[in-house]
């Protein structure tokens, strides 16, 4: 992995006025967001769906609501995590998705999610559980832990940027 920068861990607050600060900051704080944004999409569609957004999306929307339930706001990951960071019995615990729901969440018509579903099924992205679907492990061992280690990495990066211009505005 190659970054421009590697992330410093300032990514703490100690500002005055966080928000002035963000607000002093506002167009640089959107690009540095925006950029980090854009590119981590265009990299997991490039790598990982062919080119594919809207088969990303949906991908992206069943592996979030599918343990959702299990990661509630503020909870510690050794509540819900093992030593490798993964969900125990996540087969049993995980919550399958129907295409309805899938496509009411997206926005994206339930037939072209159908055809979206399948496309991903093929790569080893997800799987069919009953009439629902569920995201499969076959992949993400082998095929995502490099990949979301750069994009935390790079997302530590996006963050310190964002918190150095608000630093720099911020003692003004």
């Amino acid at each position: 992995m190659s970054l421009r920068r590697q992330p410093t861990g300032s990514t703490q607050f100690p500002l005055n006025d966080v928000d002035g600060a963000f607000d002093r900051s506002f167009c640089l704080a959107s690009f540095i967001t925006n950029r980090y944004i854009v590119d981590h999409v265009l990299r997991c569609a490039r790598q990982l769906v062919d080119g594919d957004l809207e088969a990303l999306v949906i991908w992206a929307v069943l592996a979030h609501q599918s343990v959702v339930h299990l990661m509630p706001p503020g909870s510690m990951p050794a509540a819900v995590l093992n030593e490798k960071g993964r969900v125990d019995g996540y087969e049993k615990r995980a919550r399958p998705m129907l295409l309805r729901d899938l496509s009411a969440i997206t926005c994206i018509p339930r037939e072209t999610a159908r055809r979206k579903l399948e496309k991903l099924a093929s790569l080893g992205y997800v799987e069919r559980a009953g009439r629902a679907w569920l995201l499969s492990g076959r992949r993400t061992e082998s095929d995502l832990r490099e990949f979301t280690r750069e994009s935390v990495a790079r997302l530590l990066v996006a963050a310190d940027e964002v918190h150095a211009a608000m630093k720099s505005v911020d003692a003004r």
